[in-house]
């Protein structure tokens, strides 16, 4: 390690530990009770405020649950003023004193009366906590950083705690790859580029919270073996007609842009709701690649180099609609639609050495390669929701229906020169990759409450996916262009998947338990079509599984001072569709990659063990063991690396993990996040043997500051550390951001300049093991150092509100669509 790596450390260490020492002695108060309505029934999204009575400053605010109950978290010592306010009854105004050794203050139930007069509006300013944790998730308030203001879900995702974003867009949750990402409790069926584009097509003005599940509840899929992420947008449950608008400008080496408008109406028996969000967005990697091949008494005998400059850009618009019409007080039916459309473009500028062993060139290669990109994509769901008797059971039916249209055009030029720089040889391959995938799902979900302390759920689904894939391809040669039947293919697959599940939770005192089981089969046929050269392949399979949830919450103490939390689950990872494909497609002139359809599905078994401290110091301990993981492999044949997934490795992941979230005083308030681990990963790997483990650390700390007159800052600061997945050593990285908000236009508006990676240390840097008497690394640089202009206003007025529906009859397909 040098001299700077070591200062480096040092300083993100004593930054994340300074927060600890500044608050140590710091006690926080929790107010909890419950609203109800005039005839005693829960009273839903009820406005709960603690006004300072020492200068009659408004402190904190949240709104009430389903249930009717709130609490008011880490509020530092004093008198306070509790106000409680639903638009259309009486306020009530309660004195309470948040003094003396009870941590815990319970108000009880509050029941507001019919108010004599009609408010038009209410304006609601106050702290919102970061990160919240419930028994089995961690929330994360988007709008709690100023600086997620003009970035896109892709990177409100990589400042979310335990969650990582390689440079390629792959999501990691406490080092685990195998991650199952929702939109508003649907799943995306999206993986790899196809979601990174979706995600940052998606601006951070139209997300509310981030939900992370290590280990999702029965009543969500199996599928992902780290967990799931579920992003909730904003879409507001209040009637009348109001909404808000959004709009960015990011400045990099290129040009990127996010823009949304949310609008709501509601009104009576009706509530629609549109979500618009387009842009564009450009980009760049610059990019090296090394590769040394040695004979077998270790000498070199020769290398390959590579420069890829990549420009990738593209537009998106992306639309969704939300029809609810409320039949009775307890039955609701709803529609919803949802539409994206995002044309995409790769230039890729190649120039590549091959070398012998004293480092003479043998040959120069230039190719361009282009790529125009489509993608397409429908989403419509329609929705039953029935209220059976007062005691809050329920019952809901959803069914989903999704198609996906994408398309690649590629050209790939290719020329090669001697060592003297004459053209020797020169070639063309065309490409054209049109996919298309059909998802239809249906599933219904009962919820019935026992007594006051116990919940039952139960529910059932299925789902059919139809992918259809085509890859042709041509190559040209001295101008005679004809069919390439190596590459050239076109691949069938359909799949089943039945499931059911249920789940039981209770309260008993100081613990909280919840278990669940969900039962799932899958039954799958592929079929390889040929052609003049390469003969019909097929596969069926067909499995059953049963996957286990429990969890546990502890109080220790009556005061709430420490709670205990503990669960455990089982998952499943299937494969991704086109990852069965066993036919071959270029990347480059020297790298191809290819499918696999002997994959098996990997499973995985996470275990998780937590402490909280006054609700605002989070220590947890994780491992998780993953059997038959599908990694990405590599191997070199005659010199050309063949990129393909393998069920490799059983892996074992161990993390220390220490989250904080508090406010020191009235004008400053520190999220850090901190994470230690070990990951081990073996396997048998084509001539070689997998057995690679490594220690690794992840620091982040966000320091938020009220400045007074409506304006706030940001400062944020994260370094990742080595770390290994299978083949792969990535290598370390930090970043340095910082942002400023003024609130102007009576508060409605905001204006918000951010600038990420100050110091340009986002680089993407990594080295690939196991490779038979080849050492191979790669180095880049990325556009991550951006200045974002972000201005957002909220309009209309809100009255009452009605329940929405956010369920979905499709939970697991989508995530496993891959470009």
């Amino acid at each position: 390690m040098n001299n700077s790596s070591s200062v480096r450390r040092l300083l993100a260490l004593a930054a994340i530990c300074f927060p600890f020492f500044l608050s140590a002695q710091t006690t926080t108060y929790t107010v909890s009770g419950r609203t109800l309505d005039p005839e005693g029934a829960p009273l839903y999204l009820a406005l709960l405020t603690l006004i300072d009575d020492r200068d009659t400053n408004l402190r904190y605010s949240a709104y009430s649950n389903e249930d009717g109950s709130f609490d008011l978290r880490d509020v530092q010592p004093g008198p306070y003023q509790l106000r409680t306010f639903y638009l259309g009854l009486e306020p009530v105004l309660l004195p309470v004193s948040c003094e003396g050794p009870d941590m815990q203050l319970k108000i009880g139930d509050l029941a507001l009366k019919p108010a004599s007069k009609l408010l038009n509006t209410v304006t609601i300013t106050g702290r919102q906590k970061f990160v919240e944790r419930k028994i089995d998730r961690t929330v994360v308030n988007v709008d709690a950083l100023i600086g997620n203001a003009g970035n896109n879900a892709l990177e409100v995702l990589e400042r979310s705690p335990g969650v990582s974003v390689d440079q390629d867009g792959l999501i990691r949750l406490k080092g685990r790859s195998g991650v199952t990402v929702y939109i508003d409790d649907k799943p995306t069926y999206l993986s790899g580029a196809d979601l990174e584009n979706y995600l940052k097509s998606l601006p951070a003005g139209a997300l509310k919270q981030i939900e992370i599940m290590t280990n999702p509840p029965a009543k969500y899929e199996a599928a992902g073996n780290a967990g799931i992420i579920n992003i909730i947008t904003k879409r507001n449950k209040l009637s009348g007609i109001y909404g808000n608008v959004t709009a960015s400008l990011q400045q990099g080496q290129y040009t990127r842009s996010n823009n949304s408008l949310n609008l709501n109406a509601n009104r009576k028996r009706l509530g629609v709701t549109l979500l618009l969000n387009g842009g564009f967005r450009e980009t760049f990697k610059d990019l090296y690649i090394n590769r040394y091949y040695k004979s077998a008494d270790n000498v070199l005998e020769s290398s390959f180099s590579q420069n890829s400059y990549i420009v990738r850009g593209g537009q998106s618009l992306n639309a969704k609609f939300g029809l609810d019409f409320y039949a009775t007080e307890k039955t609701t039916l709803g529609f919803s639609a949802k539409g994206f459309v995002g044309p995409s473009f790769d230039r890729k500028d190649n120039v590549a050495f091959v070398r012998d062993g004293s480092n003479n060139i043998l040959q120069k290669v230039n190719a361009d390669n282009n790529i125009e990109n489509t993608f397409n994509n429908g989403t419509f769901n329609t929705y039953f929701k029935q209220a059976i008797g007062s005691k809050g059971a329920s019952l809901t039916f959803d069914a989903d229906y999704v198609t996906y249209e994408s398309g690649a055009d590629q050209v790939f030029l290719n020329y090669l020169y001697t060592p003297g720089d004459q053209l020797e040889y020169q070639d063309r391959i065309d490409g054209n990759l049109p996919s298309n995938i059909k998802i239809y799902a249906a599933k219904t979900d009962f919820a019935k409450p026992i007594g006051q302390t116990a919940k039952m759920e139960a529910g059932l689904k299925t789902a059919f996916t139809a992918t259809d894939n085509t890859a042709d391809y041509r190559n040209t040669v001295d101008g005679i262009t004809t069919p390439d039947y190596s590459l050239s293919n076109q691949f069938l697959y359909d799949e089943w998947i039945h499931s059911a599940y249920l789940n039981y939770s209770k309260s008993f005192g100081k613990v909280d338990l919840q278990l669940g089981l969900r039962g799932e089969t899958t039954q799958l046929e592929g079929n390889q079509l040929g052609n003049p050269v390469q003969p019909d392949t097929s596969f069926t399979r067909q499995y059953t599984n049963l996957f286990p949830t429990v969890f546990a919450l502890w109080r220790v103490d009556t005061s709430g001072r420490h709670v205990m939390t503990f669960s455990f689950g089982r998952r499943i990872n299937r494969p991704f569709f086109q990852d069965l494909n066993p036919f071959i497609s270029p990347l480059d002139k020297f790298t191809f990659y290819g499918g696999n359809p002997n994959l098996l599905p990997t499973y995985a078994y996470n275990f998780s063990l937590a402490h909280t401290f006054r609700d605002w110091l989070t220590t947890s301990l994780n491992y998780g063991l993953t059997t038959d993981g599908i990694n990405e492999t590599l191997e070199i044949s005659n010199g050309i690396y063949y990129s393909r997934p393998g069920n490799i490795a059983t892996n074992h992941s161990a993390t220390l993990s220490i989250e904080a979230s508090k406010a020191v005083n009235s004008w400053y308030t520190f999220n850090t996040y901190c994470e230690g681990g070990y990951l081990l990963y073996q396997s048998p790997l084509y001539t070689e043997i997998l057995d690679v483990g490594s220690f690794y650390h992840y620091l982040s700390l966000v320091n938020s500051f009220t400045l007074g007159k409506g304006w706030t800052a940001e400062l944020h600061g994260e370094y990742q550390s080595d770390i290994v997945y299978a083949q792969l050593l990535i290598k370390s990285f930090g970043t340095l951001n910082v942002a400023f908000q003024k609130k102007v236009l009576k508060n409605r508006g905001s204006l918000k300049l951010a600038v990420n990676d100050i110091l340009y240390t986002r680089r993407a840097n990594g080295v690939i093991n196991n490779l038979r008497l080849t050492d191979a690394d790669w180095n880049s640089r990325i556009d991550s150092r951006q200045v974002t202009a972000t201005f957002s206003y909220a309009f209309g007025k809100a009255k009452s509100n009605k329940p929405k529906h956010n369920g979905s009859g499709s939970e697991s397909e989508q995530s496993r669509v891959k470009s």
